[in-house]
Order: C-alpha cells, then sequence, then structure tokens
C-alpha cells in the first residue's frame, strides 16, 4: 500500500531523511529526489525524479473510502503527523500533500487519485453568485461571525480540512448554544434525524473517527458508514441552519458537482 506524495522537493527530501524504513512501524517515505550531505546539513542534489511516496500498513485506512475526495481526507489525516513531526524538527518544512494511492495484495489491485498538488484548472460549476438573496443575507451573518467566537469558530471548521473529531465538538458546541444535546439536534430543527445518526455511527466508528480502535465496533462495514464528504455536508447543514434561526431568513447553499450523497443528505 503506498500513498504518492508531491510538495516542495526539499520538503519531500526532508521527510524521506526523517521517516526511512524502521523509524516508524508502520509508515516510512520512499523517495527518488536525490540529496547530500553538506555538513550537518542535507541538500537536494537532484529532482529530475521527484516521485515520492508513504508506504506502510499504516496507509491503510485510505482502501476503505470509495470517494476519491473523502479518501483524499483521510490521508492527509495519515500525513498529519509526519508533517507534524518535520515541522518539529525543522523550522523551514512545509507540509507535503497526498494525490493518489495504489494497493495490491491477496488478488486485489486499486488506485486512486486525490487531485494535483496545484491544480490551475477549471473543474466545477461555482454557485456562490447564483442567489440575489446571499448578499441581503451575508451582512447579518459576517456580523454574527465577527461578534460570536462559536460562529467564527464554525466557519473555520466549515472551511478547513474535514475532522470527524473536529465536526463532532462543533457540533455539540451547536448543540449547547441551543440549550440542547447533539442527540436531539432533530428536535432543535437543526437536522435531520437519518442524517444524524448516520453522522454519529459514522464518526463513533470510523478509521480515524473521533474513538480509538478500543471503542470502534469493528464489525461494522466502513463502506456502510457515512464518509467525510457526507459528514461535511451534514456539518454545513447544521451551521447553516444554526445560523438562520440567530440570524434570521434562509441562506442559500447549492450541491452541484458531486455524486450523490446517502443518509438522506440529497433531500
Amino acid at each position: 500500500m503506498t500513498i504518492k506524495v508531491d510538495g516542495h522537493v526539499d520538503d519531500l527530501y526532508a521527510l524521506s531523511l526523517l521517516f526511512p524504513k524502521g523509524v516508524h512501524p508502520n509508515l516510512h517515505v520512499v523517495t527518488r529526489i536525490t540529496g547530500t550531505k553538506d555538513g550537518l546539513f542535507d541538500r537536494v542534489c537532484s529532482a529530475e525524479n521527484r516521485e515520492t511516496y508513504l508506504s506502510g500498513d499504516g496507509c491503510t485506512p485510505v482502501v476503505y473510502e470509495r470517494n476519491p475526495e473523502a479518501a483524499g481526507w483521510v490521508a492527509l489525516q495519515i500525513m498529519a503527523p509526519l508533517n507534524g513531526c518535520a515541522a518539529l524538527a525543522d523550522s523551514n518544512f512545509k507540509p507535503v500533500y497526498p494525490v493518489s494511492a495504489s494497493w495490491t495484495g491477496e488478488g486485489v489491485e486499486g488506485h486512486i487519485v486525490f487531485g494535483s498538488f496545484i491544480s490551475n484548472q477549471p473543474t466545477r460549476a461555482i454557485t456562490t453568485n447564483r442567489h440575489a438573496l446571499l448578499r441581503e443575507l451575508i451582512p447579518s451573518r459576517v456580523g454574527f461571525m465577527s461578534e460570536n467566537p462559536l460562529a467564527a469558530h464554525a466557519a473555520a471548521v466549515l472551511a478547513g480540512r474535514p475532522s470527524w473529531a473536529e465536526y463532532y465538538r462543533l457540533l455539540e458546541d451547536i448543540a449547547g448554544r441551543c440549550g440542547t444535546t447533539l442527540d436531539k439536534l432533530a428536535q432543535a430543527g437543526l437536522a435531520k434525524r437519518q442524517a444524524l445518526d448516520g453522522f454519529k455511527m459514522a464518526a463513533n466508528n470510523r478509521a480515524f473517527g473521533r474513538h480509538g480502535l478500543s471503542k470502534r465496533n469493528v464489525s461494522l462495514s466502513q463502506d456502510a458508514l457515512m464518509n467525510l464528504v457526507e459528514a461535511r455536508e451534514f456539518v454545513r447543514g447544521v451551521v447553516s441552519a444554526w445560523l438562520d434561526q440567530e440570524c434570521g431568513g434562509h441562506f442559500p447553499r447549492d450541491r452541484v458537482d458531486g455524486g450523490p450523497l446517502r443518509f438522506g443528505l440529497d433531500e
């Protein structure tokens, strides 16, 4: 199992130096970039072939995600501790990013592409200017986010990398603000029951969910659980409904591109 990564050649090479085979029991970095010692330091000599891979059993959770976008976010979570250690070791280090994954074994082969490191090609229909109502409702929401720390945090979480733990904590905080609990978001008019139950089940039992392995029900099929794409859409809906309650009006939120979502999220 390998995850192809991309980034600046210095950072790719630095990660390969920090995580050769044997340093971490489940992950190691292999690169075709070549370098040399420069006193106590290292320098890249040749980056004509910059192919760099993360390999090992620790990459396996990516296989459970059939949606490329969700798989890419899981790969980012796998990469995060490596990037973090590299940033601690070298203040000049900038994170590298996963772009694809490949696996073979027991007669099964697979390959999934998350995207390129930098893409300048148009890929989607842009919906941000579709509704005239947006311009009427934006000032109240921006004002509320500027004055309310929870609303500002909600905006930052939505705009950031998806995370089961971050999503769960945010929904608990919003529920508390509304005088209820996460389990009762449906009664509060902030979520639909099917999607809420699907989110809770996935957050508690997904690989890289909010719990460790000892608390997860490993008998559940990962394919049957809500994925991070669906979780992001669910949380986006809860935050939007909460802001509607706090600020008034109904803020339009479109989803044009992308495949169908489960758990009633497309209704």
